[in-house]
């Protein structure tokens, strides 16, 4: 049950190495020496976009985009070493390398401090073409196809951290994921509609690790009865959890209920069990009836989902291995992830009916 994905194509900057702060460093410093609108750390978190040729436009530098990339790199180069990998990347590039998945670097950074920076983490061993100088990567992805072997094929990942990573991906039929620890707003990500979705870079290892096609057993010759709930934190956001369980889709965290036990007593049980919250204000909202769903890891089942909505004082998740990783998100942002579609007509009820959680 582990995505199949022939080969892995990752954006470097805000995706593997974290380099925000040199990044905006260089780019003050560019706009200053080319006689641009100064800019602060917050307009820059803001307003950054690639291609960047329209973002110096819009801060008053009028050069071309030759002489914006030799001041900006200049700078850069200065302030490089103030970056550093995100934690899960190296675990994450030895594993796909264990696994026989190939990976390549695909970023706007120039080719040859590109290639430093990987020689400076030691990760070059670990990455196959290692593709920079790419101004545009919407219109640059088909030689990089081309670089790597590939054809335009959902069996093959693009994880960015901007919105024009996911549209390079989606315009080219390879499939987008991003990781909302760079660049760019959980809201302008879900904007672009990638495929998956991840709240940090160590959530990568367990989403890529293999598993087994299905358990070795038959679905039950009756309904299996399940809970699962819509929990809302202090903030209003709901928790949704990534499982492989679910063809790798977004959902609520739940299980089944046991012998003997009341529904809600199983539902407290289950959260517990799998994320290590405690719930309150436990309020039923409907019966699924999901029968024989291909989103389902096994065939031909038959469940009855009661699916309820929960508060929780917290927001500390801990996942007991159900699930792959989790998100507190925005309901009405969470309608732009890829969902199973339990869950999906779980939120669309509770945003119609205006149940708890607070929306």
């Amino acid at each position: 049950m582990s995505p199949p994905f022939a080969h892995v194509i990752f954006d470097w900057s805000g995706t593997l190495y974290d380099d925000q702060t040199p990044s905006f460093l260089a780019t003050r410093q560019t706009i200053i020496d080319l006689g641009g609108r100064r800019i602060s750390r917050a307009d820059y978190d803001r307003e950054f976009s690639l291609p960047a040729l329209g973002f110096y436009r819009r801060h008053g530098v009028a050069e071309p985009t030759a002489a914006i990339d030799r001041h900006y790199f200049a700078a850069y180069e200065r302030v490089i070493d103030q970056g550093t990998l995100f934690p899960g990347v190296r675990d994450t590039l030895e594993s796909l390398r264990r696994q026989g998945i190939p990976t390549s670097l695909f970023s706007t950074l120039r080719q040859d401090l590109l290639e430093a920076a990987c020689d400076a983490c030691g990760i070059r061993k670990l990455v196959g073409e290692i593709h920079g100088s790419v101004p545009n990567k919407v219109r640059g992805m088909p030689d990089h196809l081309k670089r790597i072997g590939r054809r335009a094929k959902a069996d093959v990942l693009f994880i960015g951290d901007t919105d024009h990573d996911v549209e390079a991906a989606n315009r080219h039929g390879i499939t987008a994921g991003c990781v909302l620890a760079g660049y760019h707003s959980t809201a302008r990500l879900l904007a672009a509609e990638p495929r998956y979705v991840w709240r940090e870079q160590a959530d990568w290892e367990p989403f890529f690790a293999p598993r087994p096609a299905g358990p070795n057993r038959m679905p039950r010759e009756h309904p299996v009865a399940t809970v699962g709930a819509l929990i809302s934190n202090p903030e209003g956001k709901i928790l949704l959890v990534l499982t492989h369980k679910w063809s790798h889709t977004y959902g609520i965290p739940g299980g089944k209920i046991e012998k003997g036990e009341d529904a809600v007593a199983a539902l407290r049980r289950e959260i517990r069990e799998e994320t290590g919250l405690a719930i309150s204000d436990v309020e039923f909202v409907l019966v699924q009836d999901c029968i024989d769903s291909r989103e389902f890891y096994v065939p031909k089942s038959h469940f009855l989902l009661f699916n309820y909505t929960a508060r929780t004082k917290s927001t500390k998740v801990r996942l007991n291995g159900e699930a792959l990783s989790y998100l507190w998100i925005d309901p009405r942002e969470a309608l732009s992830l890829h969902l199973n579609d339990p869950t999906r007509t779980l939120i669309d009820a509770v945003l119609a009916r205006r149940l708890t959680p607070p929306i």
